[in-house]
């Protein structure tokens, strides 16, 4: 078999079974087995497809749904929690920013860690959703930040005024410049490798024949 025939669709699959849960280990070694037996290039390829496809499902996917589902949860949290305050100006959103995400970032370990019953496999999608999370936390302060500033004239997270003139960057940059973006972190992490041990410890209870 020449090494072009080996290069794209062997690497395209091992790439893509790379990522699978370890109780589908066995399918991702037979499926790399039976490409080695496939002879023709396009037969090769068509197959490597079909089985990355489905080996992302397996996978990949398991890890980046809940991951992405708990980052828009962060998301929204941040976005009502203007909302709920921009009104009367204060306090900031600081208390919901720090300790709500908590919840959706622990659901997401847990969720993933269940499925491929694999602590491993669910800290890997917490880890994402911590990364997501953060991401959507950050957009969500420079965006809203923005209309805190022209509409009440202080920083969103703790509802304090700037003590000197501020810009658009200064206001994005606040959850940075401060510091605060390590209390969140403190307070965020520890939930992932809860939801993930647990989840991992999870089983459905099997039906026994008598």
């Amino acid at each position: 078999m020449s090494g072009r025939r080996r290069d794209f669709a062997q690497r395209l699959l091992g790439v893509a079974t790379r990522g699978l849960p370890p109780r589908r280990h066995g399918w991702g070694q037979a499926m790399r087995a039976e490409l080695s037996a496939i002879e023709s290039t396009a037969e090769r390829r068509d197959f490597a497809l079909s089985a990355a496809r489905a080996a992302l499902r397996q996978g990949v996917a398991l890890q980046l749904i809940p991951a992405l589902a708990a980052s828009l949860a962060v998301a929204a949290i941040v976005l009502i929690a203007s909302r709920w305050q921009l009104a009367s100006g204060g306090p900031g959103v600081l208390g919901a920013t720090v300790f709500l995400p908590a919840l959706p970032l622990g659901v997401a370990a847990f969720v993933a860690g269940r499925r491929a019953h694999s602590f491993r496999f669910g800290l890997r999608a917490g880890a994402l959703a911590v990364l997501g999370a953060f991401s959507a936390l950050f957009v969500m302060l420079a965006v809203e930040g923005q209309v805190w500033m022209q509409r009440v004239g202080v920083f969103m997270l703790d509802g304090d005024p700037p003590r000197v003139p501020v810009g658009a960057g200064e206001i994005a940059l606040d959850l940075i410049t401060t510091g605060m973006w390590v209390g969140h972190l403190l307070i965020w992490l520890p939930w992932p490798v809860i939801g993930a041990a647990l989840g991992a410890a999870t089983r459905r209870p099997r039906l026994m024949l008598v």
